[in-house]
């Protein structure tokens, strides 16, 4: 019995706390003496609640057997990529190119071509949710006390299959609601890189053999905003692709190396620490497990999400995808990945702007290593060009955060009269 009761908890975590589409049960001020007696709206409170279990067990059912269809249909894909690589591999050794079994191995374990576009986003929505039932399943197993709290403040944490359903009723799309968090984080993000240029912590001040240090700190951070100030100066908020150009332009000594990039420099170590915050809150969110956590895990959920762009973008470069054969569903999901454009975009002003992301990401570094032999940090570039896409959607007229987005309007002359 007491298991019985344990499953029945599990599913109304998984689904009623969260879930928009079942409506909770009303919370009554005086519970009924009698089983069968009506509230106050006429009725029956138990007959509700029972309702609300078997509604959330269903939906609970429907997601397990969705998340094992899907894990399915991703076998069959990986099955068409396994095919292409065995034709591929037969087709390198037919040719002689002279390389070792490890060499064909790791070439072989880059290519994913053999799919569509459409199957390998399921492909990589279908890995992000199985790493989430796993982080999930290690929570309730780990952390049953804080598992509920997780899944309160941060519904992201549930794969697709029991996600929170969005509400329709809202007065705001979902595309309106990422436009105005991800204004509202670039604001906050240059107000504390600002704060940060300026005032000196107080923690700092009582450590009187770092002055020097943190002096030199806050040198760097001032010339960080100076630095963005003159790109957004320099491009406009109108001109996403030469504010783009302007932007890598001016980051060319830390992107390209004549050495290799090291460990900390790829997992974006040297970047600031209110930059990665304000990826982040881009990114998911903000949220108050965001508070909590540590710094380095705040690190490494933005660099999972590059790697989820490293891997998009290779695969729309080296497949050759064209992008005019792609329905407004993906270039609205790539784009909002990737922090372009916001409310009221065309399809030919994402079209540009994501030709404009693959050509500064990808094909223009690979040219120049092939010639140079230098060495590209990718997961910085992308960073930064996430950081100027927000800045630039914030500036946009089309910004859903109008308080905001006032701001960046010229403020308008007054003219005095004579009375």
């Amino acid at each position: 019995m007491r298991l019985i009761f344990s499953i029945i908890a599990l599913t109304i975590l998984f689904d009623g706390t969260l879930s928009s589409s079942v409506a909770a049960p009303p919370i009554a001020t005086s519970v009924p003496a009698v089983i069968g007696e009506k509230s106050k709206d006429g009725n029956n409170v138990v007959l509700q609640l029972f309702g609300y279990v078997k509604d959330s067990v269903v939906r609970t059912v429907d997601g397990s057997k969705e998340m094992w269809g899907n894990h399915g249909r991703c076998n069959q894909i990986r099955a068409k990529q396994k095919d292409y690589r065995e034709k591929l591999q037969k087709q390198w050794e037919f040719e002689e190119q002279g390389l070792t079994p490890k060499e064909m191995k790791g070439r072989l374990s880059k290519i994913n071509g053999g799919v569509t576009y459409d199957e390998f986003i399921f492909l990589m929505k279908g890995k992000e949710d199985r790493s989430k039932l796993m982080n999930v399943a290690f929570m309730m197993w780990g952390a049953p006390r804080v598992f509920p709290y997780a899944l309160m403040f941060y519904p992201n944490i549930l794969p697709g299959p029991f996600a929170p359903q969005q509400d329709m009723s809202a007065k705001e799309s979902k595309l309106e609601k990422l436009s105005r968090e991800r204004t509202h984080a670039v604001i906050k993000t240059l107000v504390s890189l600002e704060n940060e240029a300026k005032a000196v912590p107080a923690l700092a001040k009582l450590n009187i053999f770092g002055k020097k240090k943190q002096a030199r700190r806050m040198d760097e951070m001032d010339s960080m905003g100076k630095t963005i100030g003159q790109i957004m100066i320099a491009s406009g908020p109108d001109s996403d692709d030469d504010g783009a150009v302007i932007a890598m332009n001016t980051m060319e000594d830390a992107l390209y190396r004549p050495d290799t990039v090291t460990r900390a420099e790829q997992r974006l170590v040297n970047v600031p620490k209110c930059i990665t915050n304000g990826i982040l809150s881009a990114i998911d969110g903000s949220n108050i497990l965001q508070v909590v956590m540590p710094h380095f895990m705040k690190r490494g959920q933005v660099l999972s999400h590059i790697q989820k762009l490293n891997d998009i973008d290779n695969f729309l470069v080296h497949e050759k995808v064209n992008l005019d054969d792609l329905s407004t569903f993906r270039l609205l999901e790539a784009c909002s990945d990737r922090m372009i454009g916001g409310p009221g975009r065309t399809d030919e002003e994402m079209r540009k702007c994501l030709t404009n992301w693959l050509d500064l990401s990808v094909n223009i570094p690979t040219e120049r290593i092939e010639k140079t032999g230098e060495y590209f940090n990718t997961n910085l570039a992308k960073t930064a060009l996430m950081g100027y896409y927000s800045v630039s959607g914030a500036r946009d007229d089309r910004s859903a955060s109008y308080l905001s987005r006032l701001m960046f309007n010229p403020q308008p002359e007054i003219k005095s009269r004579n009375r």
